[in-house]
């Protein structure tokens, strides 16, 4: 859903989109959930169950528990259910939820369209803690959100992540 807001609707240009006031709103889950089947599981099993022998033949408890809680954790993020977000680009900069990430805080974008695989935004960041900021754009128009960004930022391509790249390879 794209909405349009004027500040003064008697204004000469009431016709016409005012592409400062534009805003882009929609709704996305956090990330898109593949179905996993218990088999799915049965490769990540057979790598802990190993591991786990190795660490008792050592006698390496650290490493077990290490182990134990990664499979643990894997188990669990894979899962999870992903909640739906609140996405909102207007004049100030990207709205995520409650958070607000100012284009003053941006140093540029790149979209990542490649239907149905990839259909995300991303935006690099000027903090080096955090550097990129990846949303879905569901069913936006990515043209339109490319002619309106910018206008407030840069278009520089984007690396994918290795991370990104292997959750997507094994289905996360």
């Amino acid at each position: 859903m794209v909405r349009f807001y004027s500040k003064n609707e008697n204004s000469p240009a009431n016709g016409e989109k005012n592409m400062e006031l534009q805003t882009f709103e929609w709704q996305a889950p956090e990330f898109e959930k593949k179905e996993k089947t218990n088999s799915w599981f049965i490769i990540p099993a057979i790598i802990t169950i190993i591991l786990g022998i190795i660490a008792l033949i050592t006698e390496n408890f650290l490493f077990l528990i290490l182990i134990l809680l990664t499979f643990f954790v894997f188990y669990v993020y894979a899962k999870k259910e992903p909640k739906i977000i609140k996405f909102k680009i207007n004049e100030k900069g990207i709205h995520i939820d409650d958070k607000i990430y100012l284009f003053e805080s941006l140093r540029s974008f790149w979209i990542f369209y490649d239907p149905p695989i990839e259909k995300d935004i991303s935006f690099k960041s000027k903090k080096a803690t955090f550097p990129y900021i990846r949303i879905p754009i569901a069913e936006q128009n990515p043209s339109e959100i490319r002619k309106y960004l910018l206008k407030f930022l840069p278009e520089k391509k984007h690396k994918e992540s290795l991370i990104d790249i292997w959750m997507r390879r094994i289905g996360f």
